[in-house]
C-alpha cells in the first residue's frame, strides 16, 4: 500500500505546524461520549427502573430526554473536535486537547511500544483510520490520532518502527541487516477462517454476560416473549399445567425449551465471535505481530516481540472436545490499565499443531511437548478441603434439616459434591515444569491451560512457606512479570528453591532486554 511522505518529521518542534484531524472525528467523539454515558448506565439501572413506568405511561417526557441526550452529544463532540489538535515533528507527537480540562501531551517515537490502527464502520467510505500510540507506562500516556487518512497513518506507522528500530541494540541492528529483504516484508503466521470463528463461539460461550447486564429487564422481556409465543400459537401456561399435561410430556417440554434457549444463546455467541474476529490475520514484520480483525471496526493491532512476556494456551472442556486451543502473546501491562485485553494478541480456536507452531515463532527453543510435568502435594486438597468445604457441608445440609427442608437439604449435596471435585481437578491439572530458558506452567480444572514464560523475563520472586508448609517441606512460589503473576502451590521445596535459583540466575546472566 502507498504511503504519503511526512516532511513535517523533519522539522523542529518549534517550526511545526498544529494540524486538526478530518471533520469526520466529530462523529467519532460522538460515539465516544455516547460510550461514556453507556459505561455509566450501571449507576442509571435503579433510577431507571423506578421511573420506566413513568415514562412508559407519559411518552412526552422519554421524547425530551431521548432529544436532551442527543443535544448534549452533539455539542460535546463537537468542541472536543474543535480543541483537539496535533503537532508532528522531528521525533516526537504532541497532542492539544480538552474543552474544560486542558490536556498536553509530548509522546516521543522511541518510547512507543503499541501502535494500534482501528477502522470504524463509518471511517470505511473515506478510507480514515483511527492511530493510537502508547507507552509501556499508564494509560494516560496514551495518544490517539482520531480521523487520518489511511496512507498517513501508515505512513507515519512505519516511521515510528523505523525510529524503534534505529534505537535497537547495535547486534539487533546488525542482525537486521543482514536480511532486510525479509525483515521489511510482512510474514502471514495465522488466519481464521468464518468456520474456526464459528467453532469459537460455541466453545467459548459468553452470552452470560449479556444475560447479567439484562437481569432489570427480565420481567418486561418475559412479558413480551410470552406475548410473541401466544401469537404463534405456543401457551407455556397450559404446556406446563400438570392437570393437563403428563409429568412426561412436561419433562420433554422442559428438555426442548432448555435445547431451545441453548441454541438461541450459541447463535447470539457465534455472532459476537464474527463480529469481533471477521478477517482474522497475524502477521510478523521486523520482529512486530500484528493482528487485523474485525467486522464493523476492524482493528490493526501491533506487538512488539520484545515486549512478550508469556505465551498462554488456554483449552475449555468444550475446546478440548472439538480440538481446539486459544493461543494469547501477553505482554507488558500498563499501570492502571483499565482493558486488560488490549495488552494482548489472542489467536482463536487454533488447532493444537497451529499452536505450537505460534509457540515455536515465539520461543523456538521452547519445549513445552517434550518435557514431563511435576504434580503438586495432595495437601493441596486437603486444605481447601478442610478449611473451606468441610465447614460448609456440614452447616448448611443440617441447618436446612433443622428448618423442615429435608428434601433442599438432600440436593445441597449435589453443589457441595460439584464443589470437592473440583478441588480435586484443580489439584490435578496443577503443574510445572522448567528447562534452561522456559518456565512452564499448567493448571486448570476440567480444561486445561499452559503458559510458557522466559526466565529472563523475570521481574520479582517469591517464596511462601508457612508453619505447617515447612513441616511437610513445601513451599509456594510466585512469579511475577510486567503483564502479571502465576503461582506455584504446595510444591516440594527442595523443587521450588532450584526453580528460582535457575531463574535468577537466567536473570541475572543474560544479556537480553526484558521489553
Amino acid at each position: 500500500m502507498a504511503t504519503e511522505p511526512l516532511p513535517q518529521l523533519s522539522q523542529p518542534s518549534a517550526q511545526a505546524q498544529w494540524q486538526r484531524v478530518s471533520a469526520i472525528g466529530i462523529l467519532y467523539f460522538a460515539l465516544g461520549v455516547l460510550r461514556f454515558f453507556l459505561g455509566q448506565f450501571v449507576y442509571l439501572i435503579p433510577p431507571f427502573i423506578l421511573l420506566f413506568n413513568r415514562i412508559k405511561e407519559n411518552p412526552a417526557v422519554a421524547l425530551g430526554l431521548v432529544i436532551g441526550v442527543l443535544l448534549l452529544v452533539s455539542v460535546s463532540a463537537l468542541l472536543k473536535f474543535y480543541y483537539f489538535q496535533y503537532r508532528l515533528s522531528a521525533g516526537t507527537v504532541e497532542i492539544r486537547s480538552g474543552v474544560l480540562s486542558k490536556k498536553y501531551l509530548n509522546l516521543p517515537f522511541s518510547r512507543i511500544q503499541n501502535i494500534k490502527l482501528e477502522q470504524p464502520l463509518f471511517y470505511r467510505p473515506g478510507d480514515f483510520v483511527c492511530l493510537q500510540l502508547d507507552t509501556a507506562g499508564s494509560v494516560k500516556q496514551e495518544a490517539r490520532l482520531v480521523a487520518l487518512r489511511r496512507p498517513f497513518a501508515e505512513a507515519l506507522k512505519q516511521h515510528i518502527l523505523d525510529v524503534r528500530e534505529v534505537d535497537a541494540a547495535p547486534i539487533t541492528r546488525h542482525h537486521q541487516a543482514t536480511d532486510t529483504s525479509n525483515a521489511n516484508a510482512e510474514q502471514l503466521l495465522n488466519r481464521r477462517s468464518l468456520a474456526d470463528l464459528v467453532i469459537h463461539g460455541i466453545s467459548n460461550n459468553r452470552i452470560w454476560l449479556f444475560l447479567g447486564v439484562a437481569a432489570p429487564f427480565y420481567n418486561q422481556l418475559a412479558d413480551k416473549l410470552l406475548q410473541l409465543l401466544l401469537l404463534a400459537g405456543i401457551d407455556l401456561a397450559v404446556m406446563f399445567d400438570p392437570a393437563q399435561q403428563s409429568w412426561l410430556l412436561i419433562g420433554l417440554y422442559a428438555l426442548s425449551l432448555t435445547l431451545f434457549m441453548m441454541l438461541l444463546f450459541t447463535l447470539f455467541s457465534v455472532l459476537g465471535s464474527v463480529l469481533s474476529f471477521y478477517g482474522f490475520t497475524l502477521h510478523k514484520k521486523q520482529g512486530n505481530y500484528i493482528r487485523r480483525s474485525g467486522l464493523l471496526t476492524r482493528h490493526e493491532v501491533g506487538m512488539k516481540l520484545s515486549r512478550l512476556q508469556w505465551v498462554a494456551l488456554k483449552r475449555d472442556w468444550l475446546d478440548m472436545l472439538l480440538g481446539r486451543v486459544n493461543l494469547s502473546f501477553e505482554q507488558i501491562n500498563g499501570q492502571q490499565q483499565q482493558f486488560a485485553s488490549n495488552q494482548k494478541i489472542m489467536v482463536p480456536s487454533v488447532t493444537p499443531t497451529e499452536a505450537q507452531q505460534l509457540l515455536d515463532d515465539a520461543y523456538p527453543d521452547n519445549q513445552l511437548n517434550q518435557l514431563a510435568f511435576a504434580q503438586i502435594s495432595r495437601r493441596f486438597i486437603w486444605r481447601y478441603l478442610l478449611l473451606y468445604w468441610l465447614p460448609v457441608a456440614l452447616i448448611v445440609p443440617a441447618w436446612l434439616w433443622q428448618q423442615q427442608y429435608q428434601v433442599l437439604a438432600l440436593f445441597s449435596l449435589l453443589p457441595l459434591a460439584f464443589w470437592a471435585l473440583l478441588i480435586v481437578m484443580r489439584w490435578y491439572r496443577y503443574g510445572y515444569a522448567q528447562d534452561n530458558h522456559y518456565y512452564y506452567i499448567r493448571r486448570g480444572y476440567f480444561g486445561v491451560d499452559y503458559y510458557c514464560l522466559a526466565k529472563y523475563k523475570l521481574q520479582q520472586v517469591q517464596f511462601k512457606q508457612s508453619w505447617l508448609m515447612r513441616r511437610s517441606g513445601l513451599c509456594s512460589v510466585k512469579l511475577v512479570l510486567a503483564c502479571g503473576t502465576l503461582e506455584i502451590p504446595f510444591m516440594a521445596q527442595t523443587a521450588g528453591s532450584t526453580l528460582l535459583e535457575q531463574g535468577l540466575y537466567q536473570l541475572q546472566s543474560s544479556k537480553k532486554a526484558w521489553m
